[in-house]
């Protein structure tokens, strides 16, 4: 799913398939679903949104050419707010996502965060 062009200021990563899934059970890092709710789980987290500014990027397995470009768009300043699970990401990925997002101010929001991480003025703003 990844591409050339540039990506959005707000960028949804996921992991389609993690390693440690089990086929029978089903995904076990599946945080965001992909139905009607994907819009309002999202909205839960980073606050209200324009549309229009997201990304989606989809790795089948962790550290694939989403998260090349992920990195890639991140270091070039092209992102604003990064919102994904770190529990699949390896330790090394953790570490270089939260360095890198430090580094160039982009915002990182994960599930655990429960929206503490917005910009102030934004936890009331439901429409």
């Amino acid at each position: 799913m990844a591409s050339s062009s540039p990506l959005k200021p707000i960028v949804v990563y996921l992991i389609d398939k993690h390693p440690l899934d089990i086929p029978e059970v089903g995904p076990a890092f599946r945080w965001l679903k992909y139905d009607n709710d994907f819009k309002r789980e999202l909205k839960g987290l980073i606050g209200p949104y324009d549309e229009s500014d997201l990304t989606v990027l989809i790795d089948k397995h962790p550290a694939g050419s989403a998260w090349q470009q992920l990195l890639g768009s991140l270091l070039n300043e092209n992102v604003e707010m990064v919102v994904t699970h770190l529990a699949p990401l390896s330790s090394a990925q953790r570490q270089q996502l939260i360095g890198i997002c430090a580094q160039v101010g982009a915002q990182l929001i994960t599930p655990g965060d429960a929206g503490r991480n917005r910009p102030a003025g934004k936890e009331n703003s439901d429409t």
